[in-house]
């Protein structure tokens, strides 16, 4: 079954609500095996609104229209679906019960309003909605399923849960399949080297090998599509041997786990404790640390210096004229004031302003020291300030996981 999922209404558009609803009915379908090729938002306009349901139509045999379904002038979903599909609207009962029991139940009388939202095009199956006026429906018609949920998000999810995943499942029947992710995580390995190395295994129709790079990282997410969740993982699992003979040396985690959780791991692992010093990134290092599990049984602390050096703390003790070789001295004297074996040192400058650095980044300098053995290096990093000093530490975690 292939899904196409449209979302209605201009405040989305205009980015005034974010979309939860996408994401979750997303992860939904993708249970129940569905496919999703297309995802469309619509603004609150008739044509445009029936032009991308029978589009979708063309696409897809399940078009799943969230949001429209409120009582005023520009909830158009119900009209744009009888328009598309080339059926009448009619007040149904069932429906027009839904619309009224919120009243009754608050002893309220109804707007005459309301009962646009018992309209419900011809053939339409009504779904219950316990927690608001607007009744969803399914539509079977031409061998199509269409179907209209309210989009508040309580409800939505409400009616997903209660009243469509049920209904999907049952049609599926035998013909359900499992559709179970896997993401592998690296580091130390650019996207374009990596897809090198995969070579054919991104070309793989079942299961599906996909790329994604995230600031330092790179994330491989294996998907499986098997008749049963033993059979997907066994998939699964052999494309993740195939990718670890290839890559495995850069793979530091997989699925829901962080770099930071990485770095916990090795210097627990080897019995290595740790200290920090953050002349650029303001504690983010420290952060990722301190908050990762484990991080009471290596992380000591860490020291947070402003980008002015002449209102330093005078312990610290820097003569260096250069970012790269205050990095280097911030380490060595880190590990010496902490007494720890290690010490990871960032600091670092904005390019704005300086001559042939036209694209917005900086030079973040990052040096570590383990045992007194130091090592420091420069690294071009694009984006606005946020994103040079996120990548930086995303750097820096990367330096400490293969301290070990």
């Amino acid at each position: 079954m292939r899904a196409e999922l449209i979302f209605t209404g201009t405040e989305l558009l205009l980015g005034q609500i974010l979309n939860t609803n996408a994401q979750y009915l997303q992860q939904v379908l993708t249970s129940l095996g569905i496919n999703i090729y297309y995802q469309v938002t619509v603004g609150d306009n008739l044509n445009r609104l029936s032009e991308a349901i029978t589009q979708a139509s063309g696409r897809a045999n399940l078009i799943i229209i969230s949001g429209g379904l409120g009582p005023t002038e520009d909830d158009l979903s119900r009209e744009a679906l009888a328009k598309s599909a080339g059926v009448s609207l009619v007040i149904n009962e069932q429906a027009l019960k839904i619309v009224r029991y919120l009243f009754e139940k608050r002893n309220l009388p109804m707007p005459d309003n309301n009962l646009k939202q018992a309209l419900v095009p011809a053939g339409g199956i009504v779904l219950n909605n316990p927690i608001g006026t607007a009744p969803g429906v399914i539509l079977e018609h031409k061998e199509k399923i269409y179907v209209l949920i309210p989009g508040p998000p309580s409800e939505f999810r409400l009616m997903v849960n209660e009243e469509i995943a049920p209904y999907l499942h049952q049609k599926l029947g035998n013909r359900r399949k499992i559709i179970k992710s896997r993401v592998l995580k690296l580091c130390g390995l650019g996207e374009s080297m990596a897809d090198e190395r995969l070579g054919e295994l991104l070309r793989s129709a079942n299961p599906t090998l996909a790329p994604t790079a995230r600031f330092a990282e790179v994330h491989l997410r294996i998907t499986s599509k098997a008749d049963s969740m033993e059979d997907a993982i066994q998939m699964n699992t052999e494309m993740e041997a195939k990718i670890r003979q290839r890559v495995g040396e850069y793979i530091f985690g997989t699925d829901e786990e962080t770099l930071a959780e990485a770095v916990s791991k090795t210097f627990i692992k080897h019995n290595l404790t740790l200290t920090t010093m953050e002349a650029f990134t303001g504690g983010l290092l420290a952060y990722q640390l301190a908050t990762a599990p484990g991080s009471e049984k290596f992380y000591k602390g860490g020291y947070v210096l402003g980008t002015n050096r002449k209102i330093w703390p005078e312990n610290i003790l820097v003569s260096a004229p250069t970012s790269k070789e205050q990095a280097e001295q911030l380490a060595f004297q880190g590990q010496t004031m902490a007494k720890t074996d290690a010490c990871a040192a960032v600091t670092g400058q904005m390019n704005n302003g300086i001559e042939g650095k036209s694209r917005p980044g900086g030079t973040v300098y990052i040096a570590t020291n383990i045992h007194g053995k130091n090592r420091v290096g420069e690294f071009n990093l694009w984006g606005m300030p946020s994103d040079v000093r996120e990548r930086g530490v995303q750097v820096a975690l990367s330096l400490l996981w293969r301290i070990g």
